[in-house]
């Protein structure tokens, strides 16, 4: 009788090790996948000049981000393609994306994600040039 409780602690053991821990890069929450640009507002200009740039995303735009950690990009016929990585589920450091300080990119925030809907924001950055940051809202 034993044995069959053994048995069944052990099953009990692995499902609930299985059920912890982290599943695939590419399901509904997930980052990853072909993503269409709604909008993507960002600062240009320095010192009194420095305004909101609001880009409102066009037929074709896209973002799509790969589980190997590359960005694809299309913003009407600007091509880019960036690289990123994780850092926390709600964290995620983009190469080119927002400030760059001393050349290392500041970690950006991943305020929405739905199974249609991505939003990552920059921090802003206030300095006496004007304010710098970047917020891209995407689509699925």
């Amino acid at each position: 009788m034993k044995a069959k409780y053994r048995w069944v602690f052990i099953i009990g053991t692995l499902l609930s090790l299985y059920a912890c821990t982290k599943g695939s890069n590419s399901g509904p929450g997930s980052i990853v996948g072909n993503w269409n640009i709604v909008s993507d507002s960002t600062y240009s200009g320095v010192g009194y000049l420095n305004h909101p740039v609001d880009y409102a995303g066009q037929p074709g735009d896209y973002f799509n981000i790969t589980a190997k950690g590359i960005i694809y990009t299309k913003e009407g016929q600007q091509l880019d393609t960036l690289s990123y990585h994780l850092v926390a589920d709600t964290d995620i450091v983009i190469t080119s994306f927002g400030v760059i300080a001393n050349g290392v990119p500041q970690v950006s925030s991943i305020k929405t994600l739905t199974s249609t809907s991505l939003v990552i924001a920059s921090p802003l950055f206030l300095s006496p040039g004007g304010i710098f940051g970047r917020k891209i809202t995407l689509s699925r």
